[in-house]
């Protein structure tokens, strides 16, 4: 007899799903343990639409080729919407519905991937506890900011592993678009890249700036692109802010939505887009909006750049800068007249950076204004040990000399107070050795530096 009416159906469903085939993505998970007690739970964040649930078939995907039997590996939507309205006790229905359906992966072991477990009640108590009590893997995915990083420090208290799924890398977006790529290593010498590759290369990252990362979107039309990148915000909005808001309406929460996502890579504060707010009319409060900035941040749809003060200006009063998800949503999103290249250069390196930053320590990217205000937009180190290291600016253009030396000088002044002998300028075409006093800075094109392996030369 079913633990609970229709779940055995989907069990069974879920039990005989052929999962399909995907692109492979770079690795958030290096390897997954055999099924255990008390092994850490895996959990897969990352914006709505970025591609989680397919890099979960990506993991099963390895699990078969190596062997793992069919049945021993169970995924379950907890999205399905003939879940609704669903019980309060669904995940354990669920889970003995499947303990019940093959009982010997109770005993011998099993690879459980729940994806948007968030959607039911007491998924925190419930993934401990299974993780403590059966032989499991338990991998986890969700959107929400139920399921975000100060959600998951709290709940599972250095019991999980989060695992951020980024949009599409420049790499990825050349594979899915099947464009060649320079083999290991041919990158660090400057004539090994053909000039027909150079052009295909340029040309590319030239549209990925447009078209960004979102996986769902790179096989549409331009304005069919636009449309649902533009549906994805309010997707998110509506479930991952407006839901989990006690102050917020769609409306005021859209429209900050759309002055962040199209201020990617500036200023941002509060109080100026509370401004902006009530001059078009908005009748909110300061704690309104900041609840509503801290609700984007959790759903990943905008992340805030800190300011470097622990070593180099302890007293900053800069502001922090803000960055959408993607270059290309910020650009399906933005008026005509505010789609500039450079942001969306800034915010692809940016959202670059935070992959390569993944499992550091805190703070390994952050900006830097000198005590003269100059600029620099990134300080790549470990702000915990007040450690910098390199120092970054992105430019889409320096042919302008006021530009370059804008640039330039920038980066030699926050070398100098930091006492580093290595700058970074990231342009879109310009490669070149730059003299300086300060020390080596060298201007590499995106295109190049985002295919390049990270280390400390080039992060």
């Amino acid at each position: 007899m079913e633990t609970t009416p229709g779940y055995g159906a989907l069990v069974r469903e879920s039990l005989e799903f052929p999962f399909p085939e995907v692109r492979p993505r770079q690795g958030i998970i290096s390897s997954l343990p055999e099924p255990a007690l008390f092994n850490l739970v895996h959990i897969i964040t990352g914006v709505r639409r970025s591609g989680k649930t397919f890099y979960e078939f990506q993991l099963i995907h390895r699990l078969l080729a190596a062997g793992v039997p069919r049945d021993r590996i169970f995924y379950f939507n907890f999205a399905d919407d003939r879940l609704k309205p669903a019980s309060t006790t669904l995940l354990n229905d669920v889970l003995d519905e499947y303990w019940r359906q093959v009982p010997e992966a109770r005993k011998e072991g099993a690879y459980l991937f729940l994806d948007e477990v968030q959607e039911s009640d007491g998924w925190q108590g419930f993934c401990q506890r299974v993780a403590e009590h059966e032989k499991v893997t338990l991998v986890i995915t969700g959107s929400s900011s139920k399921l975000s990083s100060d959600q998951i420090a709290s709940t599972f208290r250095g019991r999980s592993l989060e695992c951020h799924m980024l949009p599409l890398s420049f790499a990825e977006y050349c594979r899915f678009h099947s464009i060649e790529l320079p083999e290991d290593g041919q990158l660090e010498d400057a004539d090994s890249v053909s000039p027909q590759m150079k052009t295909s290369l340029e040309s590319a990252y030239d549209r990925y700036l447009i078209e960004g990362g979102f996986p769902g979107v790179q096989a549409l039309d331009a304005p069919t692109r636009t449309l649902m990148l533009q549906s994805y915000v309010r997707d998110v909005i509506a479930r991952d802010v407006v839901e989990r808001s006690t102050r917020l309406d769609v409306t005021i929460a859209t429209q900050m939505a759309l002055f962040a996502l199209r201020d990617t890579a500036c200023d941002f504060s509060v109080n100026r887009l509370l401004d902006m707010l009530r001059r078009v009319g908005y009748h909110t409060s300061w704690d309104t909006v900041n609840e509503g900035v801290h609700l984007l941040e959790q759903s990943y749809l905008i992340s805030m750049l800190k300011e470097y003060s622990v070593a180099l200006a302890e007293k900053t009063t800069a502001i922090p800068k803000v960055y959408a998800c993607d270059q290309g949503m910020a650009y399906a999103v933005s008026r005509a007249s505010q789609q500039d290249v450079g942001k969306r250069l800034e915010t692809a390196i940016y959202v670059e950076l935070m992959r390569r930053a993944r499992g550091t320590r805190p703070d390994v990217v952050t900006s830097y204004t000198a005590p003269t205000t100059e600029k620099v937009d990134f300080l790549v180190g470990d702000s915990l040990a007040a450690e910098p290291y390199l120092p970054i600016q992105v430019t889409a253009d320096m042919s302008r000399p006021k530009t370059r030396k804008r640039e330039v000088s920038s980066l030699e002044r926050a070398m100098n107070i930091a006492h580093l002998k290595d700058g970074l300028i990231i342009t879109l075409r310009e490669e070149a050795e730059i003299p300086s006093d300060a020390g080596h800075i060298r201007a590499i094109p995106a295109w190049k530096w985002s295919l390049m392996k990270a280390d400390d030369s080039v992060f």
